[in-house]
């Protein structure tokens, strides 16, 4: 998808929406960007992205009993 899909309006110093949240998510564990190419996508900065990736962090076990971590 192209970067002016995901451009999100928000003021500064807010917090993220669920609908932010949801691209976010989409992002990382379904495309594996990386901090900088989602906070490119989302125009905010990747500070943001990252404390959020952080803050939402699982652990999840596949079927092989390794651990894989997911953003939800």
């Amino acid at each position: 998808m192209r970067q002016s899909n995901y451009i999100i309006e928000r003021e500064k110093g807010k917090h993220l929406k669920l609908g932010a949240r949801k691209i976010i998510a989409h992002l990382y564990n379904k495309q594996n960007k990386n901090y900088s190419e989602i906070a490119r996508e989302m125009n905010c900065h990747r500070t943001t992205i990252s404390r959020e990736i952080k803050k939402g962090l699982t652990t999840f076990k596949n079927a092989d009993w390794s651990d894989r971590e997911v953003y939800v």
